[in-house]
């Protein structure tokens, strides 16, 4: 009789001993869902932050800790957005001002390849800035004057001026000016060479 009475009370310890850990195993598992939930709704939101989806915010909720996070990340790509949009404004600004330029402007970095130029410069060079873009400027320009002024602008630490001359037909005569291109830290990167078409008052 007593040993029944022990088979069974093991019986019951174990039944309750597996009924308590599946407890705590489903407990667990909704604590840890509640937790990661949040989590990965996060994790899916900084990858749609990373491809520029920044519209769309963050959902704040779970613990303080992860909504105090959700809130930054909202914040940071709330403030990214802004600046993102500045620099794209003041790109089409940029881009609305050199093209109307009568000028030729021409920018290059210290070892002559070709950082920007705009429209007046395409015509007066007979170029494509989508093709020539990132090339040195004597694999596109055979025009021995130019690229002249271009090693003088950079060998030089003052503003350059001169004259410069496309022989062919017709003859084009263009005054050019060059000054330093700096980074936003003020180092020198390049120059700029900005060119000014005065065939016409050349032969008047």
């Amino acid at each position: 009789a007593l040993d029944e009475t022990l088979d069974t009370l093991l019986r019951r310890v174990i039944l309750g001993g597996l009924a308590a850990a599946g407890l705590a195993a489903l407990l667990s598992l909704l604590v840890s869902r509640r937790i990661s939930q949040p989590l990965e709704m996060m994790k899916q939101g900084a990858e749609r932050f990373s491809r520029g989806e920044l519209q769309q915010s963050l959902v704040v909720r779970g613990s303080a800790e992860v909504r105090s996070l959700a809130e930054a990340m909202n914040k940071m790509a709330a403030q990214l957005d802004e600046r993102i949009r500045t620099v794209l404004r003041q790109r089409n600004e940029q881009e609305a001002v050199l093209a109307s330029m009568v000028e030729g402007v021409l920018a290059v970095d210290a070892e002559e390849r070709i950082l920007r130029l705009n429209r007046a410069a395409e015509k007066l060079l007979t170029l494509d800035s989508a093709e020539v873009q990132g090339r040195r400027i004597q694999e596109v320009v055979r025009k021995a004057d130019l690229q002249r002024f271009i090693a003088q602008a950079l060998s030089s630490p003052e503003a350059v001026e001169g004259d410069i001359v496309f022989h062919g037909e017709p003859e084009r005569f263009l005054q050019a000016h060059g000054t330093a291109l700096r980074g936003s830290q003020g180092q020198r990167i390049g120059v700029l060479i900005v060119l000014n078409d005065v065939t016409r008052l050349r032969r008047l």
